[in-house]
């Protein structure tokens, strides 16, 4: 992928000494750049819903005592109500 970016003359000028510093061309030290602050940002994370809740789970109570019990059944009936909504259109 091809990528344009317009540089104030300052940040040319860092960069320009930068990329002869680690004798590499702008290319790859923008990749290294970008490497560098996707480590530290949380948004690239890959993200682990289970791992991020499991210190949470089981410790609120829901107000209902039967969760455990028939829960096939449960679930057979919930995707069954899905399934005729849908059909009604």
């Amino acid at each position: 992928m091809v990528i344009t970016v317009r540089l104030d003359p300052d940040t040319r000028r860092k960069l320009d000494k930068l990329t002869r510093a680690h004798r590499v061309s702008r290319s790859e030290l923008v990749r290294r750049a970008i490497q560098e602050m996707a480590k530290e940002h949380p948004a690239t994370e890959k993200i682990d819903v289970y791992e991020r809740m499991k210190d949470h789970i089981g410790k609120f109570p829901s107000g209902r005592s039967d969760l455990s019990q028939n829960t096939g059944e449960k679930f057979h009936q919930i995707a069954l109500e899905k399934h005729r909504r849908r059909q009604k259109g």
